[in-house]
C-alpha cells in the first residue's frame, strides 16, 4: 500500500533523512523508532505527502503521496501528538467541520459515529466542548476525525505522548484493530513496549535506516530488550 524508495530530505546543507526504503502493506503496523532528531517525523510527513522529498519517491496505492495530499483525497489519515481541535467547539461540531472540508455532510458524519466511537469511550462526550475534555478524549476524537474519511493508510506521530497509561492503551488497541481490519498503519513512537506489542515490524531510524526488526506475529515481542539494544546502536554515529 505504501512504498518509499530512496527517501532523502535536505534542509540547506543539513541532510535529515538519507536513502530510506520502506514498505507497508494493508493490515500491517510498521513502527518507526529512533533518537530525537533522527528523522522519524520527517519520514512520516513525506509519507503523508506534506513534505516533498529532496530525492526519492513515495507512493500510496501506486499514486505519488504529494498528489493525494494536494487532491485532499482522504486516502491517508494523519494523527499527531496534538489533536488540533477547536477548543470552543464540541467534538461533534469539530468532526462536522473537518469532514465538511472533504465534502462529507453532517448527516453522513452522524451516521458513521456510532461505529467509529465504539471501544473509544467517546460517544457520551460528543456534545461537550473539546476544550473541556482530557487529552486522551481529544486524541480519540482526532482518531475518529481521520477515520471519517475512510483512509487506506493511517500515520501516527507520537499519538500517546501526552496521555495517561489507560488512554494510551486505548489508542494502541484502536491502532491494532484498524490494522486488523485492513488499514496500513505507520506508528512513530518512543514507547518501545508499545512498538513491540502493537507492530508487525519496526524500523530503527537515525537519518538512515539502521535496522528493521520483524516480529513473529503482531503482538509477539522478540527477546527482551531487543529494541532497546537496536535503538542504542542507532544512536551511535554511522
Amino acid at each position: 500500500m505504501v512504498e518509499a524508495h530512496g527517501l532523502t530530505r535536505r534542509y540547506g546543507a543539513s541532510t535529515v533523512v538519507e536513502g530510506v526504503d520502506l514498505h507497508v502493506g494493508s493490515g500491517e503496523v510498521l513502527g518507526l523508532v529512533g533518537p530525537n532528531g533522527g528523522g522519524k517525523s520527517t519520514v512520516l510527513m513525506m509519507l503523508a505527502g506534506l513534505v516533498r522529498p529532496s530525492s526519492g519517491r513515495v507512493t500510496v496505492g501506486g499514486t505519488p503521496a504529494f498528489e493525494l495530499a494536494l487532491a485532499a483525497a482522504g486516502t491517508v489519515g494523519l494523527i499527531t501528538a496534538e489533536p488540533g481541535l477547536y477548543p470552543a467547539l464540541t467534538i461533534r461540531e469539530n468532526l462536522h467541520w473537518f469532514a465538511g472540508l472533504y465534502g462529507r455532510a453532517p448527516a453522513e458524519v452522524d451516521a458513521a459515529l456510532p461505529q467509529l466511537c465504539e471501544g473509544l469511550d467517546l460517544w457520551t462526550h460528543l456534545d461537550r466542548r473539546a476544550g473541556d475534555l482530557s487529552s486522551g478524549q481529544r486524541q480519540k476524537a482526532s482518531l475518529v476525525r481521520a477515520l471519517l474519511l475512510r483512509p487506506a493508510v493511517l500515520l501516527f506521530d507520537e499519538p500517546t505522548a501526552n496521555l495517561d497509561p489507560l488512554s494510551a492503551r486505548a489508542i494502541h488497541l484502536a491502532i491494532r484493530e484498524r490494522a486488523d481490519a485492513g488499514i496500513a498503519v505507520v506508528l512513530c513512537t518512543h514507547d518501545l513496549y508499545a512498538a513491540e506489542h502493537v507492530c508487525d515490524r519496526v524500523a530503527v531510524l537515525n537519518r538512515t535506516l539502521r535496522a528493521l526488526e520483524t516480529f513473529d506475529g503482531p503482538r509477539s515481542a522478540p527477546e527482551p530488550g531487543r529494541l532497546h539494544a537496536l535503538l542504542a546502536a542507532a544512536a551511535e554515529p554511522a
